[in-house]
């Protein structure tokens, strides 16, 4: 019996990193995870999309790491199909370059998913993400609803938090475990019985959404996710969109406009692009000046102008 279970806990979980330009925090990443007390229970696989910053290169000699060089750019869920494709273990975990592990999460993690903690009908999980400052990141969203998009545009969410519910739930608690709508795509745990049901990420979504995507298709077809409180790791931000804020804008809202296409339906999807362009932007671009933020302002107006250029893009992708 002893035998066996080693046998399944040595191939239950296969690791995804996607990067891109992520300087030394893909090779702290990796660090982290192969310094772990206990080997990686399957595979330790990175995708590359297409990166021009040498982060690769430190991790290229390592033992234990199947590197994967994209040329261009598949976006996150690209690359992460892309890396589980390369795996056959029932459990994967995909990664944003900037968590970092705790000496005991690998043997925390591989330890709930065998166990009978773990109950039939949770297809994804994600775990405590501890930021810089050491404080807990309170990151768990519900799914977005189309009608509470439009005060969120104007920023209603946070200044009357108990008239507009915000995306990011900031009152639940946090040290406890449960199951939620969505935990945050940077350390995304999913069975690969669920994943391949699902087909992977839907690759529309060239960055945001498709983990939120992924998540309600999910809890469509009766699976759910689960937050463990009780196993951390370290998320440092600061991350590669951090080089491209003005992208970063534009593919996120794009992303909501095919989410919403998508799950609402493309009349839906239209008026969500008129509210953007007519309330979320210039509410933007007064919230930056008040602030004094040009290099802010910069970036919004860059991200206006990237809208504008792509909706025809956009609207295809409905």
């Amino acid at each position: 019996m002893c035998e066996k279970n080693n046998v399944k806990k040595n191939n239950i979980l296969d690791i995804v990193i996607v990067n891109w330009n992520s300087g030394d925090l893909l090779k702290r990443c990796v660090d982290s995870i192969q310094s772990a007390n206990i080997a990686v229970p399957g595979k330790l696989i990175v995708v590359d999309n297409g990166s021009s910053d040498n982060s690769v290169e430190p991790i290229m000699s390592m033992r234990g790491v199947q590197l994967i060089k994209s040329e261009s750019n598949l976006g996150f869920g690209g690359g992460c199909n892309r890396g589980a494709a390369q795996g056959k273990a029932p459990f994967i975990i995909f990664l944003n370059p900037d968590i970092r592990f705790y000496p005991d999460t690998l043997e925390k993690l591989t330890s709930f998913i065998t166990s009978d903690r773990l109950a039939d009908d949770i297809g994804i999980i994600g775990v405590q993400l501890i930021g810089r400052d050491g404080q807990v990141q309170k990151n768990i969203a519900c799914f977005p609803r189309y009608n509470h998009l439009f005060p969120r545009m104007l920023g209603l969410d946070r200044a009357f938090p108990g008239c507009f519910p915000p995306h990011f739930m900031k009152d639940i608690d946090y040290d406890h475990t449960q199951v939620v709508d969505q935990v945050p795509g940077a350390f995304f745990l999913v069975r690969r019985e669920l994943f391949e049901r699902l087909d992977g990420f839907d690759e529309r979504f060239f960055m945001y959404y498709e983990d939120v995507d992924f998540s309600y298709r999910a809890r469509l077809a009766g699976w759910n996710t689960l937050y463990i409180a009780e196993i951390p790791v370290q998320h440092m931000g600061g991350g590669t969109t951090e080089q491209i804020k003005d992208r970063r804008l534009f593919y996120s809202l794009r992303s909501r406009v095919v989410y919403i296409g998508k799950h609402s339906g493309n009349m839906r999807a239209f008026v969500l692009i008129i509210g953007i362009l007519i309330l979320e932007f210039p509410a933007r671009m007064i919230r930056a000046l008040l602030h004094f933020s040009f290099g802010e302002l910069s970036a919004i107006t860059k991200a206006l102008g990237l809208l504008i250029v792509n909706l025809p893009e956009v609207i295809r992708k409905l």
